[in-house]
């Protein structure tokens, strides 16, 4: 599992949406993440669990390796990012590197979010409610370098700065000042169940106003992470990466990786709470509120921490740069003995999950027609979480028996403008579903501006639906 996921998410050294937007699924990624209103199934997962107890909810819902990323620069253009991503491997030119040294500066950086859901299934009982259950793979990451930063990266010892006898006597907190990198890897197992709670006018099995709660358990293995920030003369950082990763961290004093064992393999662990209601307003109308990610992780293995030290001589700097977007090969570049910066041993610490408060509304119009809008706002403040309220409006619309399409439009001040769209594949070999999506499909038309880049896929999907009365 570990050598097909790392591959597909480590495609950028600094990479990571710079958003919590949950963009894993083709039916939510379709409609821009207008999913709180609309979501049902093993698919509401991580959006509000509440809708587990929807009257629609499929008996029985199972599929397995859905993949989502989403990547976001203004610093790259269209061909520039499609490269990184295609071929992260591919080795820099000198004037590649010079190029990329100049604009990885931009104040928004460089960002990218992955889902892979490798296991999901979810069962509904009208009376008991429903319950749903995943395994999946996350990773969140921002960058964003100061012109020294970047040159340091990139150039390694042919850098500018080393140029001025006087930068020597400078710390390094001073000389990246302005910098922030951040990466997060974790493998979650989700544990989620709805109910319908209340319902008020009607008949017993359709009422007229229906109050519906969930909860949703997750616990979390840590398998990367990495946060460096330089902010005002202060240099601070940790690091703890799983063996799996392949890291050479050279020779750091009293420093040796161990290889981490069990089922899932990580260096460090927590658990975090999902917790969701809705409104029912008879068969049409959904309004949602959930909170997400509300949690931690405390990482306790191959811990590094970075300190603070002058800028090296030359002769003691033994880096050239970065030559590929390949992240386990590149990230020696700042967790090795000739790194930027200097790593020592480090204690235990924990992080705070990118948590979001979410609202949504969901109108079934017609049979072939659903629509959804949601608003997401930040609850923790973390670099890789959502920097402002985000804002998405979707809808789905059934051509044909097995043809499904979405689209919207989303964004927020960060992102501007995206335009979603997504198909959907019903009843093929009668019984499974396919999907494909993505978040903003301006960039594969048009080629040009600042680039936000996502795609969705899920292959195989299998449900039984409820008999008719």
């Amino acid at each position: 599992m570990k050598k097909f996921f790392l591959p597909i998410f480590c495609c950028f050294l600094p990479a990571i949406l710079f958003a919590q937007v949950d963009l894993g699924i083709p039916s939510i990624t379709g409609m821009g993440g207008a999913a709180n209103g609309v979501v049902k199934d093993w698919e509401c997962i991580g959006v509000n669990p509440a809708n587990l107890g929807w009257k629609n909810n499929y008996k029985f819902s199972i599929s397995a390796v859905i993949i989502g990323i989403s990547v976001q620069s203004n610093a790259l253009d269209y061909g520039q990012l499609m490269n990184a991503y295609l071929n992260k491997s591919d080795g820099f030119t000198a004037a590649e590197k010079l190029n990329f040294a100049n604009i990885f500066t931009d104040k928004d950086g460089l960002n990218l979010q992955g889902n892979s859901d490798w296991f999901t299934f979810s069962i509904a009982n009208p009376k008991l409610g429903g319950f749903a259950m995943n395994v999946r793979d996350r990773v969140f990451a921002h960058v964003h370098l100061n012109q020294n930063a970047a040159d340091l990266l990139f150039l390694g010892a042919g850098a500018p700065i080393f140029q001025y006898p006087s930068a020597y006597a400078q710390n390094m907190s001073h000389i990246l000042d302005g910098t922030n990198i951040s990466y997060m890897h974790y493998r979650e197992m989700n544990f989620d169940y709805g109910v319908k709670v209340l319902g008020i006018g009607g008949k017993k099995d359709s009422s007229i106003i229906s109050i519906y709660a969930g909860v949703g358990f997750k616990y979390l293995w840590g398998l990367g992470n990495m946060n460096m920030s330089a902010e005002n003369g202060e240099l601070t950082g940790n690091a703890a990466f799983s063996s799996s990763y392949g890291i050479d961290y050279g020779t750091i004093p009293n420093f040796t990786p161990q290889s981490a064992s069990g089922i899932f393999p990580s260096v460090g662990n927590g658990s975090a709470w999902d917790l969701g209601v809705g409104i029912g307003i008879g068969s049409k109308m959904k309004i949602t509120f959930s909170a997400t990610d509300i949690g931690q992780i405390t990482w306790n293995k191959n811990l590094l921490t970075v300190h603070d030290s002058l800028l090296p001589h030359t002769s003691q700097f033994n880096f050239n740069g970065i030559n590929s977007f390949n992240i386990p090969k590149e990230t020696k570049a700042l967790l090795s003995d000739s790194g930027i910066v200097k790593v020592k041993p480090g204690t235990s610490y924990t992080t705070i999950l990118p948590s979001l408060y979410r609202m949504g509304i969901g109108y079934q119009f017609t049979r072939r027609l659903l629509i959804g809008a949601d608003a997401m706002v930040p609850i923790s403040s973390y670099s890789q979480n959502l920097q402002n309220a985000y804002f998405a409006l979707g809808a789905q619309v059934e051509l044909a028996r097995n043809l499904i399409i979405s689209f919207g439009v989303s964004g927020n001040s960060n992102y501007g403008l995206s335009i979603p769209f997504g198909i959907t594949l019903k009843h093929v070999f009668k019984i499974m579903e396919m999907g494909l999506a993505t978040n903003n499909i301006l960039p594969f038309v048009t080629h040009e501006g600042s680039p936000n880049i996502s795609f969705a896929r899920s292959f195989i999907r299998f449900d039984l639906e409820r008999k008719k009365k």
